[in-house]
C-alpha cells in the first residue's frame, strides 16, 4: 500500500513530541518535512525541539523554520503548561544536522506539488505557517489534498472560555485556512478530551526499555509533579497525537460536517471556533469536526508505539 506523504507542522510540545513519536512508528505514513511555528513556547524552543526531537528519533526529513509570531497579534505562550524549554525540561540531544535552507511555507508548496492531491499538512499548532502558504501560493489548494488540524472546539475552549489555545494564539490564520479552499478536518478539545490518559498509564508507557524512555520519564515528571515518591495524580490529553491517530486510522474518530468560523473580535468569544451545523448561516460546511474519538484504540496505537521504539 503506497505511504501518505504527510507535513507535520507543529510547536513542539509536550503533545507535538507524541504526535512526532507517533507518526514515526507508523509505517504508512511518509514525513516529508516537520514545520515548527512559535506557540506553546517561543520560536527559539519550538524549532530547535523539532529538529532535535527528529534527530533523535532518526526521521531522515527536511526541518523548516516557520513563522516566529502569530500573523497580527503578539505571541502569548504556554510555557507553564510544557515547561520553559517545551519539553517539560527534558534536554533532548542536540541534532549532528541542520535546518532546511527554505523556510516552512516553501517546503510546504515545494513538497505539495512532488505529491498533487495526496499530500495531508496534520498542523497542531497554530496556524500561521499554513496561512502564510496559502496567502503566498495561491494554487497550494490545487496540490494539498487536505489539512487535519488540532485546534478549536465545538463547545467550550480551554484558554479562554470558548477559545482553544492553538486558534487562540493565532485567530486570524486560523481564519485564513478554514476558508483556503482546502478540505479541512478539525480535532477540537470537544473531542480530544476524550481520549485522555490517566498519570497510571502514562506512567506504564515509560517501563519499557526504549529509546524514548528518558523523554517519556520526563515529561511524566513535569506533567503530573512526582514529587517525593508519590504520584500526584490527574490525566493528560495528548491532543496532537489523537489528530494523528486519525490520519493513522480514520476509524479512530466520527466528524460532522459544519461550517466553521473563527471569532477574533469579541470580548468573550475571542479565539472560538463556530461551528454551524445545521446550516443556518445559509453557507455549505467548510469543516469536517471531529465529535468522537476511540481512546481503547489510541491506546493500542500508543503500545505499537512503544513497541516500535523498543531498544
Amino acid at each position: 500500500m503506497p505511504k501518505i506523504p504527510i507535513i507535520i507542522d507543529c510547536d513542539p510540545g509536550v503533545d507535538d513530541a507524541y504526535a512526532i513519536m507517533l507518526a514515526h512508528s507508523f509505517p504508512g505514513f511518509d514525513i516529508r518535512a516537520i514545520t515548527p511555528v512559535a506557540g506553546n513556547v517561543e520560536y527559539q524552543h519550538t524549532t530547535r525541539n523539532a529538529l532535535d526531537l527528529a534527530d533523535m528519533l532518526g526521521i531522515e526529513t527536511r526541518v523548516a523554520k516557520g513563522a516566529d509570531r502569530p500573523l497580527i497579534i503578539e505571541l502569548q505562550t504556554a510555557g507553564e503548561i510544557h515547561g520553559g524549554n517545551g519539553m517539560a525540561g527534558y534536554t533532548l540531544p542536540m541534532a549532528k544536522r541542520d535546518y532546511d535552507p527554505m523556510k516552512a511555507w516553501d517546503v510546504m508548496y515545494e513538497e505539495a506539488k512532488k505529491f498533487p492531491g495526496e499530500l495531508e499538512i496534520i498542523a497542531v499548532g497554530p496556524l500561521t505557517n499554513v496561512a502564510i502558504a496559502i496567502m503566498k501560493y495561491s494554487d497550494l489548494k490545487d496540490y494539498v489534498k487536505r489539512i487535519v488540524i488540532m485546534g478549536g472546539s465545538a463547545t467550550v475552549g480551554n484558554h479562554s472560555q470558548y477559545g482553544e489555545f492553538n486558534i487562540w494564539v493565532d485567530p486570524h490564520a486560523a481564519e485564513i485556512v478554514f476558508h483556503s479552499g482546502i478540505p479541512v478536518t478539525m480535532f477540537g478539545l470537544n473531542a480530544t478530551r476524550q481520549s485522555a490518559l490517566t498519570s497510571e498509564e502514562m506512567y506504564e508507557m515509560e517501563q519499557p526499555d526504549t529509546s524514548v524512555r528518558g523523554l517519556i520519564a520526563g515529561i511524566n515528571h513535569y506533567v503530573f509533579g512526582l514529587r517525593d515518591g508519590k504520584d500526584w495524580g490527574g490525566t493528560i490529553t495528548l491532543h496532537d497525537a489523537i489528530t494523528v491517530a486519525y490520519l493513522m486510522d480514520e476509524s479512530f474518530a466520527q466528524t460532522k460536517p459544519a461550517y466553521v468560523t473563527c471569532e477574533y473580535t469579541g470580548k468573550n468569544t475571542y479565539g472560538q471556533t463556530v461551528c454551524d451545523f445545521k446550516g443556518l448561516c445559509g453557507k455549505a460546511p467548510n469543516v469536517e469536526v471531529a465529535m468522537v474519538t476511540n481512546r481503547d484504540l489510541f491506546k493500542q496505537m500508543l503500545a505499537s508505539m512503544l513497541e516500535f521504539y523498543k531498544n
